[in-house]
């Protein structure tokens, strides 16, 4: 019986090996080199995608998170586009909050680096500076996302100064305080088993939080306190199930709400020229890379779709590096295994490589080759180019 098992195993690793190859053949008949080196892009390839991007009005960039040269390729694209709405994995009352700071022109850059990191990826340097540049020039930024799991206690900050019911003052007050210890001890104890009621988590993944917020929900609130509880409280729903293990459930609840808040914002969306940056996961054309399921690359090419318009899809990947973090100086970029096939081609760390996955696909299918992976048959039926970087650098948190 053991002699079987590992004559599958070593069948089954000799077919991902061949698949790789034969995948690493084709992509080096298609791809370009963007130069990177000083902070500058230069070259043929960069030249190219920028001419293509400008086509559209509908563009998906699919990141790994916190890194500076995702946002360094981001800044160039709205240095030479005029993009309308600038569409992110965020929540759109953290955003709110931010912009309201940015318009009063003070305390904008103090209210980031005073929050000991609560503002989701507006914490980081370079992605803050993207966040204040479309805020500078007047466009507009949707957040489709839930709260992130640190970026409660922003808004009962901001519920605090709003309300004018002194029972619920004093309840975000309470609330506030238990978000901040909560987030403090996790922060020293991050690797540690998290437990079913959620009790040594952010507050966020605790059953408490949700009874918490329903009691709230009585008393009698302002439309935008109602609002503002109502997004914690699916928020909460989203993490006490991922933190009871029920992953499907919970990227079942999140991509759904992200849906809701993408469709609830069409009006600013139809007809204009749109940047969505998300995860990866989230913006490829048909499915979800890892959950195989639609979600908002599906509903943006859509929509496009219904203005006889084509979307854009980029994946922009690391193959090395560091990332920034919430708990140290930096991580490990991840190293992602469907990828080998690119990373195969990488050679000098200032040369980018930019492969064009549709003609990658169609060679595929010519060949009538079966992709093994459903990661990466997904990102190859769901993204038009993919960028590998070949050495990332973390985002710092602002101070």
């Amino acid at each position: 019986m053991k002699v079987i098992y590992f004559i599958t195993i070593f069948l089954l690793a000799c077919t991902v090996q061949a698949q790789d190859s034969l995948v690493t053949k084709i992509a080096s008949q298609h791809y370009q080199i963007i130069n990177f080196e000083n902070n500058h892009f230069s070259g043929e390839g960069i030249r190219n995608l920028t001419e293509t991007i400008a086509q559209h009005k509908y563009v998906l960039i699919g990141e790994d998170h916190l890194n500076n040269e995702v946002l360094d390729f981001t800044s160039y694209l709205t240095n030479h586009i005029n993009f309308d709405n600038y569409i992110t994995e965020t929540d759109q009352f953290t955003i709110d909050i931010l912009k309201k700071d940015c318009e009063k022109n003070r305390e904008y850059q103090s209210i980031v680096s005073n929050s000991n990191g609560k503002f989701s990826f507006f914490s980081f340097d370079k992605d803050h500076d993207l966040l204040d540049y479309f805020f500078q020039n007047n466009k507009t930024v949707i957040g489709l996302d839930q709260v992130y799991y640190n970026s409660d206690a922003v808004i009962f900050q901001e519920l605090i100064k709003r309300t004018s019911n002194p029972l619920a003052k004093a309840k975000y007050e309470a609330l506030l305080k238990e978000s901040t210890a909560r987030w403090d001890r996790y922060k020293k104890e991050v690797n540690q088993s998290p437990l079913e009621d959620g009790s040594n988590r952010p507050y966020l993944f605790s059953n408490d939080l949700g009874k918490n917020l329903m009691q709230l929900q009585k008393l009698e609130l302002s439309d935008y306190e109602y609002r503002a509880i109502n997004k914690l409280k699916i928020s909460n729903e989203i993490y006490v199930l991922e933190n009871n293990e029920k992953e499907a459930e919970s990227n079942f609840l999140r991509t759904s709400s992200m849906k809701e808040n993408f469709l609830e914002n069409l009006d600013k969306i139809k007809g204009k020229r749109n940047l969505f940056k998300f995860g990866a996961n989230h913006a490829a054309r048909d499915k979800s890379l890892l959950q195989n399921s639609s979600d908002i690359g599906n509903l943006a090419s859509s929509l496009a779709g219904s203005e006889k318009e084509k979307s854009l899809h980029i994946a922009i990947i690391q193959k090395s590096g560091k990332t920034g973090s919430f708990f140290s100086d930096s991580n490990d970029a991840e190293y992602v295994l469907f990828l080998r096939p690119f990373y195969r081609l990488v050679n000098k760390e200032n040369q980018w490589l930019l492969f064009d996955l549709t003609k990658i696909n169609e060679e595929i299918k010519k060949q009538k080759t079966s992709v093994k992976s459903s990661t990466l048959k997904n990102l190859l039926s769901g993204y038009d180019y993919l960028i590998i970087i070949p050495k990332v650098t973390a985002q710092k948190i602002v101070v």
